[in-house]
């Protein structure tokens, strides 16, 4: 196809043709991947994403807000042992913005914030396991991104969209002030400026 025009009318067979031919050219055909544990330092979150199965309110938990520096690192060396090389922190954006026992539980771990806590849990679990950690936390300031890179080798973020439309009453991110489009992408030009 590198010689003919792709066109609305282009069977998909051949679309798919060309873009395996694209893609090997520019990429290879080997695929590799890292295994990792996945380690849930919180399933609280501000948000009220109408898709979201992960997030739950504390009534729901049925445990502590947040995982223990201890129980991270059991979830971390359990994750070593069965060959893992990479960790990836799962939790909600900023709940202690919204729960009064996420911020309770924060103080008690010696923490201010969910973002404070998971550095400190990407450090330990870096340190004590050699695992590399990833960090998903969501919409961050300049500040928690610098802070992140020292102890994670990625941080991730969703981006579901850039419609403002699916912020209006009964949208999936209506309640969800860290779903703002122009905030998502604040952080991704933070990230950016950080190199």
């Amino acid at each position: 196809m590198a010689d003919t025009q792709i066109s609305p009318a282009t069977p998909v067979d051949e679309l798919l043709a060309e873009a395996r031919r694209i893609r090997d050219r520019h990429h290879g055909t080997r695929v590799t991947y890292s295994p990792k544990v996945f380690i849930p330092l919180t399933m609280l979150c501000r948000d009220h994403c109408g898709y979201c199965t992960f997030a739950k309110p504390p009534a729901r938990l049925g445990a502590a807000a947040y995982l223990s520096p201890e129980q991270v690192l059991e979830i971390a060396r359990a994750g070593a042992a069965a060959g893992c090389h990479e960790a990836l922190f799962t939790l909600g954006e900023r709940p202690e913005e919204r729960y009064p026992v996420a911020g309770e539980a924060l103080a008690a771990l010696g923490h201010a914030s969910t973002v404070g806590y998971l550095t400190e849990a990407c450090r330990l679990v870096l340190t004590e396991t050699g695992l590399l950690p990833h960090a998903n936390a969501g919409a961050l300031f300049p500040e928690e991104l610098a802070a992140l890179r020292r102890v994670s080798a990625s941080q991730g973020m969703m981006l579901e969209s850039l419609s403002e439309r699916l912020h209006e009453p009964g949208g999936p991110h209506a309640r969800c002030q860290t779903k703002l489009p122009a905030r998502r992408l604040a952080t991704l030009e933070a990230a950016g400026e950080l190199a």
